[in-house]
């Protein structure tokens, strides 16, 4: 996910500085607020990407600073967290626009991944299209995979069409069985000499010298120990910050407020 710039609106201290820690070690630009008056007045002054609002707030509430953020930002992601989750606040808060609503306790890395979701692609917009061209149905279009998008490259797709090098690199996509015969087709054209990184847009250029016999290439041997590298990585710090957090994300429940 690319680095956002978030604010956290908390009460409760330990969750507020949990939520800070976490996402600000994971690089993002993180803002922090006690109460909805103080959220709304960072809001006045900063475009946030992404906010994270407890639905119960000294002074305004969280629907509030829900409402007025949206108002100013509507391209903002709102999910609203709650210790008193209920039908009704649920529905007010998808409603107003929040992009998600939360019970706690939850997992941090729970809350990452929805927020990571919400910026993965669905349908990327299709370049212009020049009348005098020659368009032909997009192979993703073909599949039923976008609903509407024309292909302008002549089913270059691996070399120069931005549209699938996306799509390829987002694995719920690539393992679509209704893409496959076509990138079959694709690859058939390509001829044999291609390699399969190549040909799913991840790197530019390179020929195959093992026809495809991968687990015996080199080349496919160090990417592979690279993304097991990465892996171990995301898995050390996830549990490095579960460890921190430990007994910090299970949030007690504030004792009920009474209106006076």
């Amino acid at each position: 996910m690319e680095k956002q710039r978030m604010l956290v609106v908390e009460d409760e201290d330990i969750m507020r500085e949990a939520l800070f820690d976490y996402f600000t070690d994971a690089g993002h630009m993180v803002d922090t607020a006690r109460d909805g008056e103080k959220a709304l007045e960072k809001v006045n002054f900063e475009d946030y990407n992404v906010m994270i609002v407890d639905l119960k707030l000294p002074g305004r509430d969280g629907i509030s600073v829900l409402r007025e953020a949206k108002e100013k930002n509507p391209k903002a992601k709102v999910i609203i967290i709650t210790a008193y989750p209920s039908v009704e606040t649920e529905e007010k808060a998808r409603q107003d626009g929040a992009l998600n609503y939360l019970p706690k306790p939850f997992e941090l890395d729970y809350l990452e991944t929805l927020i990571r979701q919400s910026y993965e692609i669905e349908i990327i917009p299709t370049p212009p299209v020049i009348e005098e061209e020659i368009v032909t149905p997009c192979i993703w279009m073909q599949a039923g995979i976008v609903q509407k998008r024309m292909c302008t490259y002549g089913y270059n797709c691996t070399k120069i069409c931005d549209f699938h090098v996306q799509m390829m690199n987002k694995e719920r996509f690539r393992n679509d069985p209704r893409i496959k015969p076509y990138i079959a087709k694709l690859y058939a054209q390509l001829g044999k000499k291609q390699c399969r990184y190549v040909m799913s847009g991840q790197i530019s250029h390179r020929s195959c010298s093992q026809l495809f016999d991968c687990p015996n290439c080199e080349f496919d041997q160090a990417r592979q120990e690279e993304v097991d590298r990465q892996l171990e990585i995301k898995a050390k710090r996830v549990e490095v910050m579960r460890a921190k957090t430990a007994g910090l994300v299970t949030v007690k429940r504030k004792p009920a407020r009474t209106d006076h």
